[in-house]
């Protein structure tokens, strides 16, 4: 007779490409990592700094961790798996009878959120302005040719990070960092599932929630042609969808057929052309259809689950099963125990 297989929860901790003590790895409580689409992905490690053995305190000397650290991050069940290097951005120390520190930091994405700048760009497109801005703060761009040359765009003293975002969410893009490579594309929904989850198999519980879409079935975004002295209109509706995610219906599709249209029209200063107001409008479209199915799920620990990819997921009928895409996650090993939570969205049912 075989016997129970059992799993263990490991991790790994690199400090500035060292291993930790044997005394400091004994130490350390809890393990969390989260990530989120456009967000700076972090991590948390809580360690127990009374050394009861000989009265004294361990890992405050600001030399085993201090600010500005790289931390790299393995996670998994039986053998961990490379998951994030990131920065140390904060320690939080608590002096008690259960006295601990807290050692808190992000992945390079961080890096785009110090400071503030005014200055402007001239003949370039979005995904040149990222390459340039990630090549600013040590980051190697990897970016999805945005297609649209502008003329003249200004960063008003906003941060990197406030005004990538922005861009970004004006076409339809999204970012992310990968150790030192910093990405700018696409929204990935359309993209072939990368794993499958099965409710009662390796899915452990599962919520969704089907809201209806109160604006965008019809987005009217208007403009100025500053050459030709005319009105720029364009208008996208059903059909504009990027994907519906294997669903029969669209968000918008569901929405409308309950409770009738939600036009929407915006204003753009800055479009100069019909092709740039589509490209706008469609973005728009889908942005706000994203907001459609939202869900929430729990299994035990998977480090393959991240933001950014699509995920099957099975055993709730033909309607709610099919493809999410993978919006944010959270990565925790405590008391021995590593559970993965993650949410996700869908556009279509």
């Amino acid at each position: 007779m075989e016997g129970n297989i059992i799993n263990v929860a490991s991790f790994k901790l690199l400090f500035d490409g060292n291993e930790l003590s044997d005394e400091l790895l004994m130490a350390v409580k809890e393990v969390t990592f989260e990530d989120e689409i456009n967000l700076p992905a972090m991590f948390i490690i809580k360690l127990n700094i009374v050394n009861f053995m000989e009265g004294t305190w361990r890992g405050i000397d600001l030399e085993s961790f201090k600010p500005g650290d790289t931390v790299k991050l393995s996670m998994g069940m039986d053998s961990a798996v490379e998951i994030m290097t990131g920065e140390i951005t904060a320690l939080d120390l608590t002096f008690s009878d259960t006295a601990f520190l807290e050692i808190r930091g992000y992945d390079k994405l961080h890096r785009l959120r110090f400071g503030t700048m005014r200055r402007s760009f001239t003949d370039m497109k979005d995904s040149d302005i990222a390459s340039s801005i990630a090549s600013e703060v040590g980051l190697t761009p990897e970016v999805e040719d945005s297609q649209k040359t502008h003329l003249y765009i200004f960063q008003n003293d906003q941060s990197n990070y406030e005004f990538l975002l922005e861009r970004g969410k004006r076409i339809g893009f999204e970012m992310l960092v990968n150790n030192d490579t910093f990405i700018f594309r696409k929204s990935q929904e359309d993209k072939t599932p990368e794993l499958t989850l099965e409710y009662g198999v390796d899915l452990d519980s599962f919520s969704v929630q089907i809201k209806t879409l109160t604006e965008g079935s019809q987005i009217e975004v208007r403009g100025w042609d500053i050459k030709k002295k005319e009105e720029i209109i364009s208008t996208v509706s059903s059909g504009s969808e990027n994907t519906r995610m294997g669903g029969k219906e669209s968000g918008y599709y569901f929405s409308q057929s309950a409770f009738g249209s939600s036009s929407v029209c915006i204003v753009d200063d800055m479009i100069t052309d019909i092709d740039e107001a589509q490209n706008i409008a469609k973005a728009k479209y889908n942005l706000m259809l994203k907001e459609f199915i939202s869900g929430e799920g729990e299994c035990m620990g998977n480090p393959g689950i991240r933001a950014g990819m699509t995920v099957e997921i099975k055993g709730f009928g033909e309607r709610i099963s099919g493809i999410f895409y993978v919006t944010s996650t959270v990565h925790s090993i405590k008391e021995g125990a590593y559970t993965t939570t993650f949410k996700v969205r869908r556009t279509g049912i």
